[in-house]
């Protein structure tokens, strides 16, 4: 969900409620006669013949099926808009402005810290993504070692690959979460996390 829609919600729930809270008082004043003494022309009971009257007509079905579609393409569009954003091509760097915007490319950190962790010699194979999750975001690091490799060497050799990368990419929501895998065989791999 970008900027823009989250604007957008605020603005309309802001709106609906505000129309919410003088509908609902002008209706306990209507209901209780007090708007009268205030306002000129009130009437004692609504008039619903209005409403009667075009709920009898031919084009009444049309009409009402015509806003139904178009509420639905709505509520469509309305939920996709609202699914979180996964992932972000790109991102500002500090130093940006209006005039001049300095942005760095997600996936080419991601594939530049698997490529680093994998020159790390008792790494297999490597991957990295790098991921908005909520207020956070994460570089998850994927990693297949063989299992005679020295875990806490390994460890501490991924930690560097893992502060250049928070290096290149200066953001203070950013996490990392590295998952190692020991590979026992060519079809299972055990996997164990460090966090």
């Amino acid at each position: 969900m970008n900027r823009t829609v989250l604007r957008l919600d605020r603005a309309l729930l802001a709106v609906a409620g505000l129309v919410l809270v003088v509908v609902g008082v002008a209706a306990l004043l209507w209901t209780t006669g007090t708007l009268a003494e205030y306002v000129d022309g009130v009437p004692d009971a609504l008039d619903t013949s209005g409403a009667t009257t075009a709920a009898s007509q031919t084009w009444w079905p049309y009409a009402t099926g015509a806003v139904a579609l178009l509420l639905a393409i709505v509520a469509v569009w309305w939920m996709l808009a609202h699914l979180p954003a996964r992932t972000v091509p790109e991102q500002d760097l500090p130093g940006s402005s209006r005039t001049m915007r300095l942005r760095i490319d997600r996936g080419a950190v991601a594939d530049a810290t698997a490529r680093a962790a994998q020159q790390i010699p008792s790494v297999r194979r490597a991957s990295a993504t790098l991921r908005d999750e909520g207020s956070e975001l994460v570089l998850s690091l994927l990693v297949t070692v063989d299992p005679a490799t020295d875990l806490p060497a390994a460890a501490t050799r991924l930690d560097d690959v893992l502060a250049d990368a928070a290096t290149v990419l200066p953001d203070e929501r950013l996490r990392s979460r590295t998952t190692v895998r020991m590979r026992t065989s060519r079809r299972s791999d055990r996997a164990s996390r460090v966090e």
